[in-house]
């Protein structure tokens, strides 16, 4: 969708054509729930999310400026979004409660090829250490892989859901993978 369509189909929407955000979510509900995966590891937590997210930006899509893209604006709710969940389920189980349970994340977005028991064994504890890895992260370093990664995001439209620079990005990214090449060859 392009940004003209974009501006269109929010005009609509704001004239009282509330059915036409469901537009939006169809076409953008999938990427953002990638990027909710790469943060909650959760199938249920990371529909969560996009649920809510969702719901936060038709709620405030009147401030919607078009400063950005729309794809942008969404990104961002969802990672602030994740960011506060992630810090909820901290509190949480720091008072005691038992977190969920985590899905392998190679259940969600599948296995290109069949594959032995011993083999999704191996697999899956490598999701796993990988996972951890980049759970490890600094805040910055993680959003900013997550969205090249589970996204395929350019450095410019991670710039603008951050709010920084492209040579920041670049920057967050080489230290992001160093750090992961760090913890993963130990």
């Amino acid at each position: 969708m392009d940004t003209n369509q974009e501006i269109e189909l929010i005009k609509e929407i704001l004239d009282g054509n509330t059915q036409m955000f469901r537009t939006i979510a169809d076409e953008y509900g999938e990427q953002l729930f990638r990027v909710a995966m790469g943060y909650m590891h959760s199938r249920e937590e990371a529909q969560d999310i996009v649920q809510e997210s969702l719901i936060k930006a038709y709620n405030s899509l009147s401030s919607f400026k078009g400063d950005s893209k729309l794809s942008t604006w969404l990104y961002r709710i969802t990672v602030n979004n994740c960011l506060n969940q992630i810090e909820k389920n901290k509190r949480r189980w720091l008072f005691g409660q038992a977190s969920k349970e985590r899905e392998d994340i190679t259940e969600v977005f599948g296995s290109s090829r069949e594959e032995t028991p011993e083999q999704k064994m191996i697999d899956a504890e490598t999701a796993k250490i990988v996972r951890e890895a980049i759970d490890s992260l600094p805040q910055k370093q993680k959003t900013a892989f997550i969205l090249q990664r589970y996204q395929e995001l350019s450095q410019q439209e991670i710039a603008q859901i951050m709010g920084i620079t492209e040579g920041a990005v670049e920057q967050l990214l080489q230290r992001g993978k160093m750090n992961l090449k760090k913890k993963l060859s130990l």
